[in-house]
């Protein structure tokens, strides 16, 4: 996630060190390329050898894949976990990131899935399981993304049975719910009046600064992304 224009930067500083270690190297070190053009080829290099490797895992060590669908306001992640049941190992790697800049209805997302598994040459005839966030264009009976999909692929004449599953993270979710957490209104009732004033935010981080804490700042705390609750309370 940095510029490509930090190449030169970082050589300038490899040259302060060869001079200050190894003089004699400096020539050697001062012909090496970390131009934007460089960076930016060496990068397209290791992004096309980890699709490459990654098509290759998908169709060749993966006869029972399954497919995870995560989905935003505006953008949805297919991922393909691969199972090879010949050594009982799971690989699951990242597909693709795909934008979805009009609407997110089941059916744009869906398109979009279909599109990607087009795109890396991905067989549903052995698709053995779907998984989804839960989200409401994804689980819709008949209109959802995975159902939407599961008719596709029925369409095709493909028998292997298909399995739809929502995220092992939101059964989590569900069940933290009905937990007896106390301890989080107390945090709420601390932290939410703090960070909803500008005011008292920033005397807040004014006051951390002066006190030279680790942590500068809280944490807000949001429902939905309940796994920070231990990150809240440690901070706090």
């Amino acid at each position: 996630m940095k510029p490509f224009t930090d190449g030169d930067f970082i050589k300038e500083c490899l040259l302060a060190v060869v001079d200050s270690i190894c003089p004699e190297q400096h020539s050697a070190f001062e012909s090496m390329s970390l131009s934007i053009r460089t960076i930016r080829r060496h990068i397209e290099d290791m992004s096309d050898n980890v699709h490459d490797s990654l098509n290759t895992s998908s169709s060749t060590s993966s006869p029972f894949p399954s497919l995870w669908m995560r989905a935003s306001t505006q953008r949805t992640r297919p991922s393909w976990p691969c199972s090879s049941t010949a050594d009982l190992q799971v690989c699951k790697e990242f597909l693709q990131h795909v934008l979805l800049c009009s609407t997110t209805t089941g059916q744009d997302i869906c398109d979009a899935v279909l599109q990607c598994v087009d795109q890396h040459s991905l067989d549903l005839s052995c698709l053995m399981c779907v998984t989804t966030d839960g989200a409401p264009a994804m689980v819709g009976e008949k209109k959802g993304a995975a159902s939407l999909l599961v008719c596709h692929r029925d369409a095709g004449g493909y028998t292997q049975p298909n399995n739809m599953m929502h995220c092992i993270i939101h059964q989590e979710s569900l069940c933290a719910k009905s937990a007896n957490l106390d301890v989080m209104s107390v945090v709420v009732k601390v932290v939410d009046p703090i960070l909803s004033r500008s005011l008292s935010h920033h005397q807040l981080q004014v006051l951390m600064d002066k006190v030279n804490v680790h942590y500068s700042d809280l944490l807000y705390f949001c429902k939905v992304c309940w796994l920070s609750c231990g990150a809240i309370l440690y901070r706090l």
